[in-house]
């Protein structure tokens, strides 16, 4: 897993793989405040999802993790906590991994660790990491809008 924030993105971008930094310039570039929810095409092997929702307890999402797809999550306004473990055999799978929307959850993270992502804030989670986004940092559930660029696992070299 990758954390940081889009305004350090020309200090460190070149540190990350071509079709990583094609997403985060996306990301970058792209004003989101007019535009609605939903699938936004990028090219071939890279499109985003840009979704507005109210975080919640975050022990009431399940985490989740993917095998085609990277996943760049942007926090575009608000704040949010993602739970987070590496894959390992040990965790137990919620439902069967779905091929079609490159998708599984499992039960819990263990070992579990929480990242607070903020407005400007990414993520970028690769294969093995499986994560729980959408989690509230307080108590109470706060606004946010968020992009999750999907970057095919085969473009990135």
């Amino acid at each position: 897993m990758i954390v940081g924030n889009i305004s350090e993105i020309k200090e460190v971008s070149d540190r990350y793989p071509a079709r990583i930094r094609e997403a985060l310039k996306f990301l970058q570039d792209t004003d989101f405040s007019s535009l609605p929810d939903g699938k936004i095409e990028i090219d071939d092997g890279m499109y985003a999802n840009l979704q507005r929702y109210q975080t919640r307890v975050p022990e009431s999402g399940k985490p989740e993790a993917h095998r085609k797809y990277i996943d760049v999550q942007f926090v575009v306004s608000g704040e949010e906590e993602m739970g987070w473990c590496p894959l390992h055999p040990c965790l137990k799978p919620f439902v069967d991994y779905d091929e079609e929307k490159d998708l599984i959850f499992y039960e819990e993270l263990d070992p579990f660790s929480a990242i607070a992502l903020h407005k400007g804030d990414f993520a970028v989670l690769f294969p093995n990491d499986v994560h729980r986004p959408c989690g509230s940092l307080y108590e109470n559930p706060t606004d946010v809008t968020k992009v999750v660029v999907k970057v095919l696992v085969d473009s990135v070299k």
